[in-house]
């Protein structure tokens, strides 16, 4: 049985996930969840075998899946998504999986493009970064262009113009943003650290480490207790 979830089922799927593991959809569940539609797979006997959902108001396809057992089936659930969802015949989406999760899905999946890698980095050691940076600042509504434009020529996999209304911290020179990065708070102990990009000609000079080590100071100071940090970065 494939049919769409129920608000109260999503929180018992967020009361139990492992939020490393599958930080996508843990993110379908929390930051993202308004603008999100989930779609389960069954067992016969009433069994939740896995999860496929779609992120609505993207300029592409964005989908998350859930795998819980080994039986779950991703193409019937996503084929049903696409006729209720009125997504258009010989549309492409995209997601993210674990390696070993990938190695048992892609064998029930029709795949156009060979998958491309992503890091996922816990911090854990503040004595590893730089010193802070008066350099990096807090960008305003007049950097979104140039936000979106490194986004762009960096084809981040996941940007879109609505992430613009979360933090974005920038280093500038001679008024021409060089670097640039974000991030989500989806828990008073989770964050997510994502669209972290530097202009080709400036890059290897320590910006990225800069934006983790401010942005730590940053979350601390506004957070009774620290927060986990999880630098997400595209290969």
């Amino acid at each position: 049985m494939i049919r769409r979830l129920f608000p109260e089922e999503l929180e018992i799927i967020l009361a139990s996930i492992n939020r490393e593991r599958h930080f996508l959809y843990y993110s379908y569940l929390t930051f993202r969840k308004k603008h999100t539609v989930h779609y389960g797979h069954f067992s016969e006997h009433g069994e939740l075998l896995g999860v496929a959902a779609f992120l609505k108001g993207l300029p592409f396809n964005a989908f998350s899946v859930y795998p819980v057992q080994k039986s779950f089936r991703p193409q019937p659930v996503l084929a049903l998504m696409k006729q209720e969802l009125g997504i258009p015949d010989g549309a492409v989406g995209s997601f993210i999986v674990s390696k070993d999760r990938w190695a048992h899905l892609s064998l029930k999946m029709d795949v156009t493009k060979p998958p491309k890698g992503i890091w996922l980095m816990k911090h854990q050691h503040p004595g590893d970064l730089p010193s802070q940076d008066e350099a990096v600042f807090r960008l305003g509504p007049s950097y979104f262009e140039q936000i979106e434009s490194i986004m762009t020529e960096l084809d981040t996999m996941a940007f879109a113009r609505e992430e613009l209304q979360n933090p974005f911290y920038g280093v500038v020179h001679d008024q021409e943003l060089i670097a640039v990065g974000g991030y989500h708070i989806y828990s008073e102990d989770y964050v997510e650290l994502g669209n972290i990009g530097t202009e080709p000609a400036w890059r290897r000079q320590g910006y990225g480490k800069k934006f983790i080590f401010f942005i730590k100071l940053r979350l601390e100071s506004d957070a009774a207790s620290s927060c986990k940090l999880y630098l997400v970065q595209g290969i």
